[in-house]
């Protein structure tokens, strides 16, 4: 990244020692699938810039347009209709989730057999590693499946009290 980005970090409070660990896991991940490839595009330096400030300069622009007064809505699924979250004025991110980074800490409030999607959302969230979900000012709890209306449940419950 081309600047820090801690104090805004902090700001969302992430963990910022467990976030630099996912990033430097992210950032070594990226850069030995993709930046190690022979004849690589010229063209693709756009996305590696990017990429390179997936978790910093998209952040920034997030927390400048809610301190604009904007309010930034999350899902996971495309069964919410961006239209509506535009005519309201807000922003729709869309969240991921898949990593194994906090499995152990979700699985504490979550059954052992919850699909790994599920626990890696709720562990991101009690590791407090994503800044795109500590941006959020609304997490759209679509019930598509019974694991994560569940988890959106739980979430209530124990991370939102």
């Amino acid at each position: 990244m081309t600047q820090s980005y801690d104090a805004m970090w902090e700001k969302l409070n992430l963990d910022i020692d467990a976030h630099a660990g996912l990033l430097e896991v992210l950032g070594k991940f990226y850069g030995d699938i993709y930046l190690s490839q022979e004849g690589r595009l010229k063209g693709m330096e756009y996305l590696d810039f990017v990429l390179s400030e997936v978790h910093g300069l998209r952040i920034k622009e997030l927390q400048d347009a809610k301190a604009e007064g904007k309010k930034v809505i999350g899902t996971f699924c495309v069964f919410v209709p961006e239209e509506i979250v535009l005519a309201a004025g807000a922003i729709q991110l869309g969240l991921c989730a898949g990593a194994e980074a906090g499995k152990e800490s979700a699985e504490k409030i979550l059954p052992r057999n919850t699909c790994a999607l599920v626990k890696s959302f709720v562990g991101f969230k009690l590791l407090r590693l994503c800044p795109y979900i500590e941006s959020c000012d609304l997490v759209v709890g679509e019930t598509t499946c019974d694991g994560k209306k569940k988890a959106y449940e739980i979430f209530a419950e124990c991370l939102l009290t």
